[in-house]
């Protein structure tokens, strides 16, 4: 099932978008909650200051004067035991007992107090101011208010355009800002990316992308080289074989030249074979194509091996092949080691003196957790300009012993990317004229990745 895509330009908008409502909604609510807040202090401010204009007919108990007053709020006198004295609106009589008021109450204990309850349909609330008089009795002044949600109500027609024009807005905006945001992506130059004008943010991202089309370009490189080389390393002995086979072909050949040609013909066909092999090698090492689980190996078992396998080349040679150190455990894949170690001491060999030697030394390092693999040899060394390209492919430092010895010129490049491989690292120490020393480092934590 394919992955629905999301667009950026549309996760902008719509978050910004939603963004602006949210800040709309926010505002209006805390303008409405301030504009109350502010009207309501004002009312308590209007009730206190209407209590001190009518102290002296409060305090005397002249209730005939109190009732002329115009006013729309309610007036209430109470005496000192909760016994309602008077009030404008209805008759004393009929209200009962306030010594338990609230309001009554703490403006005993205080001297004056501002309490507000809600009616029981919450549409409206009371505001009450009341206060104690020097005659003892309690002046309580009140008045109705409306509440937040009758006062939103009441605003409905002006908050529901403010609340349009607010998506209006926010729409323009969040449009503007989307597309300004995404206009510096959509101009990034995938090609030179780092030339691109981008943010500071995206930087590493250019960057990476600059890294890979560096890479990609590498490996055109690389392969178009590799191409080039193997066409070349095949032309030459397919052409051998060819001109061979075409002169034992017509005849006429004594047995002695048929003999040399055949052999000629046998060793050319040998070094093809080990050139491909060596290339198959190298293809399944790069692809990553191995299928063989890792497992533990001894790194002297595996010398051993190869040393076997190399006793006659050297001894041909007058070589001595010596293995020393611990047994080097390690976590890998038993061929690719093989072939690492193979090609290395087999290079001893081929680019060694008469009567030279080949040392394989091994040791561990518990505490680095860390194995070295050491192959010494005696042989040409390797000129100071030349150790950086060893390890490319057909590479060869003496092109002449390379050819007379069937070395293909890719047994380093299987090395390196062996040890890749195993994430090892290889270094090599030299001197021409007084041999080499390759070090292969297993780190005994990575390789078991």
């Amino acid at each position: 099932m394919a992955q629905k895509t999301e667009s950026l330009t549309f996760k902008i908008f719509s978050s910004t978008f939603l963004a602006g409502a949210l800040v709309y909604f926010a505002c209006a609510f805390l303008f409405l909650a301030s504009i109350y807040g502010y009207f309501e202090k004002q009312i308590f401010r209007e009730l206190e200051n209407e209590s001190f204009l009518i102290d002296n007919f409060a305090s005397s108990r002249q209730f005939s004067l109190l009732s002329g007053l115009k006013t729309s709020n309610r007036i209430t006198v109470i005496a000192g035991d909760g016994q309602v004295l008077f009030d404008n609106t209805v008759s004393p009589s009929s209200l009962e007992n306030h010594s338990k008021r609230q309001e009554f109450i703490e403006a005993v204990e205080k001297g004056s107090v501002t309490i507000s309850r809600y009616s029981s349909t919450m549409t409206e609330k009371t505001l009450y101011y009341a206060r104690l008089l020097s005659s003892g009795d309690v002046l309580r002044i009140s008045c109705n208010q409306h509440s937040v949600a009758t006062l939103v109500f009441g605003m409905s027609q002006f908050l529901l355009v403010m609340l349009i024009l607010a998506i209006i807005t926010s729409g323009i905006t969040a449009g503007f800002l989307s597309k300004k945001i995404v206009n510096p992506l959509n101009k990034i130059d995938l090609e030179n990316p780092e030339k691109s004008c981008v943010y500071e943010e995206l930087k590493p991202f250019t960057k990476r992308i600059a890294e890979e089309n560096f890479e990609k370009a590498q490996r055109e490189e690389l392969r178009q080289q590799f191409s080039a080389n193997v066409s070349h390393e095949l032309k030459t002995p397919l052409t051998s074989i060819s001109g061979f086979a075409e002169i034992l072909m017509h005849g006429g050949t004594d047995e002695k030249t048929t003999k040399d040609f055949s052999k000629t013909i046998y060793n050319e066909s040998q070094r093809m074979i080990s050139l491909v092999n060596d290339i198959i090698k190298l293809s399944k090492l790069d692809e990553k194509s191995i299928s063989l689980e890792k497992e533990d190996l001894s790194l002297r078992e595996i010398a051993r091996d190869a040393v076997n396998v190399l006793k006659i080349q050297a001894e041909q040679k007058n070589i001595s092949l010596s293995i020393t150190g611990d047994k080097g455990c390690i976590k890998g894949v038993r061929p690719v080691i093989y072939e690492m170690i193979y090609n290395l001491i087999d290079n001893g060999i081929k680019y060694n003196r008469e009567k030279g030697s080949v040392n394989v030394d091994i040791k561990s390092n518990l505490e680095s957790k860390r194995v070295f693999l050491y192959v010494r040899d005696t042989g040409i060394g390797i000129p100071e300009n030349e150790k950086e390209r060893i390890f490319e492919r057909f590479y060869r430092v003496d092109k002449s012993r390379s050819k007379e010895s069937g070395g293909t010129g890719l047994g380093l490049s299987i090395v390196k990317h062996g040890a890749k491989y195993h994430n090892a690292s290889v270094m090599v120490q030299s001197e021409e004229g007084k041999g080499s020393c390759f070090t292969v480092i297993f780190n005994t934590e990575e390789n078991l990745n």
